[in-house]
């Protein structure tokens, strides 16, 4: 509060409202209204309780964020799978640049049996990812 010239306190006022707007206090009795405004804050990704009540009050727009733990599962399988795959696929690249390199039948045969078995790999990794997204997407 400020005081005017006499040393009377009055009201801070910004515009035409006294500073008793500055202060709000909201009472939920009801426990279900509470826990699903508290539910609602921590999903707003809202920095304050404040600014989340501005948003919700003044009806701006709001983020809400929500981890659904299945989904994260999911990605993480996959990009396990992804990882090997990315493994394989270099020792096949290894493989076929030797073959370049061999002009020797045996030399050749050898390393074309290696690209069938890494060929086989890759083909039961995709398998496993094929799987995994149709498991993901039935749940």
């Amino acid at each position: 509060m400020a005081s005017n010239k006499s040393g009377k306190r009055v009201p801070k006022r910004y515009g035409d409202m006294p500073d008793k707007w500055d202060d709000w206090h909201v009472r939920l009795p009801d426990p279900k209204d509470q826990l699903r405004v508290i539910d609602l804050y921590h999903k707003s990704g809202s920095k304050s309780k404040s600014e989340f009540v501005r948003t919700r009050l003044l009806g701006e727009h709001f983020k809400v964020i929500t981890v659904d733990k299945s989904v994260v599962e999911y990605y993480r399988k996959l990009s396990e799978l992804t990882a090997q795959v990315h493994k394989i696929g270099t020792n096949y690249n290894q493989v076929v640049r030797l073959m370049y390199l061999y002009t020797a039948e045996k030399s050749i045969q050898a390393l074309l049996q290696e690209l069938v078995g890494l060929t086989k790999e890759l083909t039961a990794l995709q398998e496993k990812a094929v799987s995994l997204t149709i498991d993901y997407r039935e749940r």
